[in-house]
């Protein structure tokens, strides 16, 4: 199996944040716990995402889990768990999950893999009954998705077919498509302006000489949501960013990036309505493990690219798993004493 998006996230390690001069930080402090009844969490599957309804989809990962064969969850806010089942092909053979996306019906969509090149999309309603399975162009190598209000979808990943360069030459790709897999139109970031300014033929030149720019990167490991207003928002983890938004018609609308301290990296997105609120990590000076010494989430307008709002924690109770925004409300996975499986909320006060 090739090797696709599947970072486990566990219980950070924090110490006292530190805060440059000038910046104002609202500080993040649990409101409320769910813990969800008969399930267990030792670690969780990147990413972890929600729909305009609260509501959770995750992996909880178990230790006998193999690479892509852990079912997707629901959760909705009071801790009642839905189980999307792990699918299987007519042959009755296991296939794998990439990604998934939720629909605007409850229900979700797969990115999954027969592990032998051929790629689908599959749709299961709010009751995780099977609908529908759509293969997908054989020359891209799909490594997330996200579903808009619209319908339309956003497959993100590389081409699989050789490219200029010779072997070992990837090409980033991002497409919208229709549900039943067709693809519409390709996405293409623009490189070197900001939207709206033109590009010098200087800078085209420059840029066609040394191929594929930095922002063309994020079409792939990166975080895909779909929005409230039918817009896609894509970002490429672990960097600083831009985010970008991206209309159903594969155009993009907007880029935006928060004043954020040197050191620390982008670790999720969520979106709720026109606001977009981004997570960034920083790590333990020294740490040779995944060790969390800072959380910061920057809420941020989609429409004006302004920062609204910096918020922070670095509480063991909210952990760094985080799994929702809506109206003021942050939203974050953690395990209790006993590994149970708990839903915590947070504000700012």
């Amino acid at each position: 199996m090739k090797a696709h998006k599947l970072a486990l996230v566990f219980a950070p390690v924090f110490f006292v944040a530190v805060v440059g001069a000038g910046q104002t930080l609202l500080e993040l402090k649990p409101t409320g716990t769910v813990t969800v009844p008969g399930r267990t969490a030792n670690a969780f599957i990147e990413p972890i995402k929600c729909d305009p309804s609260s509501n959770v989809y995750v992996q909880v990962a178990q230790e006998s889990d193999p690479p892509g064969q852990t079912p997707v969850t629901r959760l909705s806010p009071d801790g009642k768990a839905t189980v999307f089942p792990v699918p299987t092909n007519p042959e009755a053979e296991k296939l794998g999950i990439i990604d998934f996306a939720p629909m605007p019906d409850g229900g979700i969509m797969l990115l999954t893999t027969d592990y032998k090149g051929k790629n689908y999309l599959e749709t299961y309603d709010d009751h995780a009954q099977f609908q529908s399975r759509s293969p997908l162009p054989a020359e891209i190598d799909p490594r997330q998705i996200a579903v808009s209000s619209k319908g339309k979808v956003l497959v993100g990943g590389l081409y699989s077919t050789p490219v200029p360069g010779g072997p070992g030459t990837s090409r980033p790709f991002a497409g919208i498509f229709e549900a039943r897999g067709r693809l519409e139109r390709e996405v293409v970031l623009t490189e070197g302006t900001q939207v709206g300014e033109a590009e010098s033929p200087r800078d085209s030149e420059s840029r066609t000489a040394q191929g594929i720019g930095e922002n063309q990167q994020a079409m792939t490991f990166s975080s895909a949501q779909g929005s409230a207003n039918g817009n896609f928002i894509l970002a490429r983890l672990g960097s600083r960013g831009p985010i970008y938004i991206i209309s159903p018609a594969a155009v993009e609308l907007n880029r935006v990036s928060p004043p954020i301290p040197d050191g620390i990296l982008l670790s999720s997105v969520k979106v709720d309505g026109n606001m977009i609120a981004a997570m960034y990590i920083k790590k333990k000076a020294g740490s040779t493990q995944n060790e969390i010494s800072d959380v910061f989430i920057s809420l941020l307008d989609s429409q004006t690219g302004d920062e609204q709002a910096r918020f922070h924690h670095s509480s063991w109770q909210l952990g760094a798993a985080f799994a929702c925004y809506k109206a003021g409300v942050f939203t974050f996975l953690s395990s209790g004493p006993n590994d149970e499986l708990q839903i915590v909320r947070a504000g700012a006060q």
